[in-house]
């Protein structure tokens, strides 16, 4: 559903973070590191790309709340 997407990826991915943490990646199958490797790329893309957007948007709307 688009209007909970980023709210229910954020949750997997800190799921996977906590997963990373407690066990490190020597515990993933063949599978999960490659896909984990895909993340790892995804992520930096979505940083590279909108990083500055995200950023100036929630900052506007911030401004516009306090207003």
């Amino acid at each position: 559903m688009s209007y909970c997407r980023f709210q229910n990826t954020y949750r997997d991915l800190q799921d996977c973070l906590n997963a990373m943490n407690n066990n490190g990646a020597d515990t993933l199958s063949d599978d999960e590191l490659t896909a984990a490797r895909m993340m790892l790329q995804l992520c930096e893309d979505f940083v590279h790309c909108h990083e500055d957007e995200i950023i100036d948007e929630s900052e506007k709307r911030i401004k516009e709340v306090e207003e």
